[in-house]
C-alpha cells in the first residue's frame, strides 16, 4: 500500500508556502474618502483624483472606499463644474500611524497608507464660508432685532436655498439670457467676473406679479422659521465692531418692484458698548444714534419694516420716499406717489423665531432678480447685487457719523 505524505502549509514573515510552491501575501490598506457639505444636498459634484481610478462625490454618493497597496498617495479635489466657487472650508484626516498631511489651500492630501491601515479622509464644504467662531455667533446673538412688520406685509424673510429652489440662472442680460442652470444652488452660482441673473420661475415684476405672494405662502409653508443672515466686522485700531445682519424677501412689491429684495439692519459697538444702528431704506442707509433706540432686553433694536419696500425704521411711521433709478445711461431720481407705511401691527419676528445664519464666503458675480421697474417708467439697468460685494457688507463703518 503507498502512503501519501502529508502537504506542508506554513506562513512565515508574509510568505505562504504550499506543497513547495510560495506565494507573497498581498499587502493592502483603505482608503475612506468622505464629502460633507452645508447646505445639504450639495447640488454640485467634486472629483477625487490620486487613489486608484478617479470618481466623483456629491448627489447621490458622499463616500468612497477604495482598497489600495501600502504607499504614499496623492489624494487631489476638483470641482465638477466650470466656474463651480471653491467652497473647501476644512480637509482632516484621520491616520493611525499620524503619516499624512493636508492642505485646504491646495484640496489635497499626501496619504500614507500602511499595511493593514485604514485612513479617513473628509472633505468639508460650507457655501457660505467656515462656520462661525462660538463667541461671534453669541455677539450676533445678542444684538440680533426683533422686526416689527406690517399688517398687511405678504412676505418673510427667505432662506437663501429657498429662494433658489424657485429660480433658475441666466447668462447675459435680463429679461432673455440663455439658461445656464435650472436648479442653482449655493454651491453652482458664479463667483467670478461675468454677467449672469436669477430669474424666479413663472414670474416677472410687470407681468405675472401675484405669482409671488403665491410662491412665497408656498415657501412658507414647507419652511415656516425665517431666516436672517448676519456678519462681523470689526476695527481694531478704533475698538469697533460692526454686526451686520441682512435679510433677503422674494419680491419688493412698491413703487419700484423688482426680485430679491435684500435689506439689512447693522448694529454697531465700541467695545461692549452699543453706539448706534444703520438701517437699510431703498438706496441707502440711515442713522441711529443708540439712545434713541427702542430695544427689547436693553439689546434687541426693534425695527419697523414697511410694507411692500422692506425698508426698515427705527420708530414707527409713514416715510415719504425718494427713489433713484438708471435709465438710458441717465440717473433719475423722484419722490414717490406712494409713502413706506411701517405701521408695525402684523407680525412680529423676534430672534427666537427665525434661524440666525453666517452670512460668508465668496459672493455671487451676478445679479439677484431679473430686473427693476418703475411705475409708469418700465424696466430699468439697475441691478440687485450680492450683498457681499456691497461696501456696506466690507466697510459698514463710513456710515457713523464723525464726532
Amino acid at each position: 500500500m503507498r502512503v501519501l505524505a502529508p502537504i506542508a502549509v506554513a506562513a512565515v514573515a508574509g510568505v505562504l508556502a504550499v506543497g513547495g510552491a510560495t506565494a507573497a501575501a498581498e499587502q493592502t490598506g483603505t482608503l475612506v474618502v468622505r464629502l460633507v457639505t452645508d447646505p445639504a444636498p450639495p447640488g454640485a459634484t467634486w472629483r477625487y483624483s490620486g487613489a486608484g481610478t478617479a470618481f466623483k462625490l456629491g448627489r447621490p454618493a458622499t463616500e468612497q472606499t477604495v482598497t489600495l497597496q501600502p504607499g504614499t498617495y496623492q489624494l487631489r479635489e476638483t470641482g465638477g463644474r466650470a466656474g463651480q466657487p471653491r467652497t473647501l472650508t476644512s480637509l482632516a484626516c484621520v491616520d493611525p500611524s499620524g503619516d499624512t498631511t493636508a492642505s485646504v489651500g491646495h484640496a489635497s492630501a499626501s496619504v500614507a497608507l500602511q499595511d493593514s491601515e485604514t485612513v479617513t479622509c473628509t472633505f468639508t464644504h460650507r457655501a457660505l464660508g467656515p462656520l462661525p467662531a462660538a463667541a461671534t455667533l453669541a455677539l450676533a446673538r445678542t444684538y440680533a432685532p426683533i422686526l416689527r412688520l406690517s399688517a398687511g406685509e405678504a412676505y418673510r424673510p427667505l432662506r437663501l436655498e429657498d429662494y433658489l429652489s424657485v429660480s433658475t440662472l441666466h447668462s447675459g442680460t435680463s429679461p432673455r439670457g440663455p439658461l445656464l442652470q435650472t436648479h442653482p444652488t449655493l454651491f453652482s452660482l458664479p463667483t467670478t467676473a461675468g454677467s449672469s441673473y436669477l430669474d424666479v420661475t413663472g414670474a416677472e415684476p410687470n407681468s405675472h406679479a401675484s405669482t409671488y405672494p403665491r410662491l412665497d405662502q408656498r415657501l412658507r409653508a414647507s419652511r415656516p422659521r425665517a431666516t436672517v443672515y448676519f456678519h462681523v466686522v470689526r476695527q481694531p485700531a478704533k475698538g469697533r465692531i460692526a454686526i451686520e445682519y441682512w435679510l433677503m424677501y422674494l419680491y419688493n412689491d412698491f413703487y419700484d418692484k423688482h426680485e430679491a429684495d435684500w435689506e439689512g439692519v447693522t448694529v454697531f459697538l465700541h467695545g461692549t458698548t452699543p453706539l448706534g444702528v444703520s438701517y437699510s431704506a431703498h438706496q441707502g442707509r440711515r442713522w441711529s444714534p443708540w439712545a434713541s433706540q427702542s430695544a427689547q432686553n436693553g439689546t434687541h433694536p426693534i425695527v419697523f419694516v414697511a410694507e411692500g419696500s422692506h425698508a426698515n425704521y427705527s420708530a414707527r411711521g409713514r416715510y415719504s420716499i425718494r427713489v433713484c433709478w438708471t435709465l438710458h445711461a441717465r440717473r433719475n431720481c423722484a419722490i414717490t406717489p406712494k409713502a413706506d407705511v411701517a405701521s408695525g401691527t402684523g407680525a412680529k419676528l423676534a430672534p427666537s423665531g427665525y434661524d440666525l445664519q453666517q452670512l460668508g464666503g465668496k459672493p455671487y458675480a451676478g445679479d439677484w432678480g431679473s430686473g427693476n421697474y418703475i411705475l409708469g417708467i418700465g424696466r430699468t439697468s439697475d441691478h440687485v447685487t450680492d450683498p457681499r460685494r456691497r461696501s456696506e457688507y466690507t466697510d459698514p463703518f463710513a456710515i457713523i457719523p464723525v464726532a
